[in-house]
This record gives structure tokens, C-alpha cells and sequence, in this order.
């Protein structure tokens, strides 16, 4: 370590020391030791740095814990998100294993390299599969549907079954369209006679909008239905097309549910097939 001295001239003692014996009286006490001061050692490092310095130095390095903290969160959601796909992915529910790696991989991953590169795998894996699975379900029906949209819902399919015992991918449209007349007649009927708080298609919009807003949906990437079922229960469908080898089909982004008076929003769990609350 670098050491600084204080050095006292000396130039004045040669004479006096030799003259007499008051002289070296006088100076009793002079020597050698008190001739050369030390000063205390310094940090290079701390030399010169002053308060402002030290404390801006201080908060970039609290700046760059929180960075690490905040990566190291990100990397465990984009994980969860993952892991919860290949879950989907295993129990059989290629659309909603697909829809989660669908937002997942609209995530900037450029930090979470392993992620992303499993992420994309298994949605190319998937994509695979549905693309076969929808050329085979074009041959069955022989011809383009004007309902090829309602006919991926899993709402509508759900409650196509309960009205009429059959499954909506063998209806044809001439039957979905009596379907949804049917049901659009049914729905003023029951408006009529009901004295709700909220018009159907007030809480049903205000649903949507809801949605929307806490989930950072965009609405030009999906396709939804929406659908006020009971005790203010609003059901909302989200779904993302996608087209691969000549064919089309969508991913389920997700199933909810809102509450119009409560505020409460709940999304399916596609593996338990419960709801759970996103609040």
C-alpha cells in the first residue's frame, strides 16, 4: 500500500549540533521520529470519493439486488407457466396447453433462454397434433362451415349437448342456425320477464370489458363469447385462431367467469375442471 510522508527540513541542525551544548539542549526531543510523520493509510478506492459519490454507489448497488430479485420472480412465473402447460399438455387439453404457451412465448424471453426454447418445442409438438386432428375433422364435414368458430366453443358445445343430446361438431348449419335462433328468442323472453339489475347485454358487456382490462387481453388477437348464464355469473370464452398446413383450428386462451355484482373473476382450471379465483 502506497504510504505518504510529511517531511520537516533539516538543513539549519548541521551547524548548531556541532557549536554547542545548549544548542542540542534546545533541541531535546528533535529527532529522527518526530523528523517524519506518517499519515494514515488510505483506500485508493475510498480516496477521493466523495458523500454523493459513495451514496449514488450505494443505490446502484440496491438498484441491481431489486434487478436480480425481480429476474429471478419472472424466471419462476415463466417456469409456472410452463410447467403448467406441459400439465395440460398431459391430461389431454391440447387447446388450453397450447393457449398457455400462446401468452407465455408473447413474454420477452431473451433473458429466460431455456424457457423459451422448451416453450417452443412443445407449441410446435402441439400444433402438430391439432393440425391433424382439424384435417381430419374437415373431411368428416366435408365442406367449410359459416360456424367454424362457434363450433370450437366449449361453451356453446356444452350447451348445444344439454339442448339437444347431440355434439355440435356433427351438427350441420342449417341445424345451428334454427339453434341460435331458438336461443337468441329464448334469451329476450327471459329479459322480458326478468327484473335484474343489469339487461343481459349491459352485463355482458361490462363483463367483457372487465375482462379485458385485469387479464391484458388484446382484443384483436382473440376471438370470444360471451354469455350471461345465472346469479349474475357472466361466462366469457377467450380463443386465438390459428392456421397451420391448409387447416384451421384455435387455442383456448382461457374459460372465466365474472360476477356483475361482486366484481369476482374466476378462470377454469382445464386439468381439475374447477374454477378459481384471479383476484
Amino acid at each position: 500500500m502506497k504510504k505518504e510522508h510529511w517531511i520537516i527540513p533539516l538543513t539549519a541542525l548541521t551547524l548548531g549540533l556541532s557549536a554547542c551544548g545548549s544548542d542540542e539542549a534546545g533541541l531535546d526531543g528533535v529527532g529522527e521520529d518526530t523528523a517524519i510523520e506518517e499519515m494514515p493509510e488510505t483506500s485508493e478506492e475510498d480516496a477521493g470519493l466523495t458523500e454523493n459519490e459513495q451514496s449514488e454507489a450505494d443505490t446502484e448497488e440496491d438498484g441491481a439486488d431489486r434487478d436480480t430479485e425481480e429476474t429471478a420472480e419472472r424466471e419462476d412465473y415463466y417456469q409456472e407457466r410452463l410447467d403448467k402447460a406441459r400439465q395440460e399438455y398431459a391430461a389431454g387439453e391440447l387447446d388450453a396447453a397450447s393457449g398457455t404457451l400462446s401468452r407465455l412465448l408473447k413474454a420477452d424471453l431473451t433473458s429466460h433462454p431455456t424457457v423459451q426454447s422448451e416453450g417452443e418445442e412443445l407449441k410446435q409438438e402441439i400444433h402438430d397434433q391439432q393440425s391433424q386432428q382439424a384435417q381430419e375433422t374437415a373431411q368428416v364435414l366435408g365442406e367449410q362451415s359459416t360456424y367454424q368458430e362457434e363450433r370450437q366453443s366449449a361453451l356453446l358445445a356444452e350447451e348445444y349437448m344439454r339442448a339437444t343430446g347431440e355434439s355440435i361438431d356433427q351438427a350441420s348449419d342449417e341445424e345451428l342456425e334454427g339453434w341460435f335462433e331458438d336461443r337468441e328468442g329464448q334469451a329476450e323472453a327471459g329479459e322480458a320477464d326478468d327484473e335484474r339489475e343489469w339487461t343481459k347485454e349491459e352485463a355482458e358487456s361490462y363483463a367483457f370489458d372487465q375482462l379485458l382490462i385485469r387479464e391484458d387481453l388484446d382484443y384483436d388477437q382473440y376471438f370470444f363469447f360471451v354469455n350471461l348464464t345465472e346469479e349474475d355469473w357472466v361466462q366469457i370464452e377467450a380463443r386465438e385462431a390459428v392456421e397451420q398446413d391448409g387447416v384451421t383450428w384455435s387455442n383456448l386462451i382461457g374459460l372465466y367467469r365474472y360476477n356483475v355484482s361482486t366484481d369476482e373473476l374466476e378462470k377454469l382450471d382445464s386439468v381439475t375442471g374447477d374454477f378459481y379465483s384471479l383476484d
